[in-house]
């Protein structure tokens, strides 16, 4: 069980001038169906996700994405 923190989309400034806010994330899952979180105001950056990650596979791939961290 883990809760993640969104740290914002990392900077691309060739390719993007500014990001909206966030509004949906898909994570996969072992059993192939995704989790799928969204929020209609969009997920604020520095804050925790309101949801209880338990799946290995889920777990591994948001260590290794930049744009969340482990709280």
């Amino acid at each position: 069980m883990a809760f993640f923190k969104y740290l914002g989309e990392p900077p691309r400034p060739s390719l993007v001038e500014s990001y909206g806010p966030t509004k949906k994330f898909c994570i996969p899952k072992m059993d192939g169906i995704p989790t799928i979180l969204e929020s209609p105001t969009g997920f604020p950056i520095g804050e925790q996700i309101p949801f209880d990650f338990v799946d290995e596979l889920s777990l591994l791939l948001l260590d290794a994405d930049p744009r969340f961290e482990r709280v």
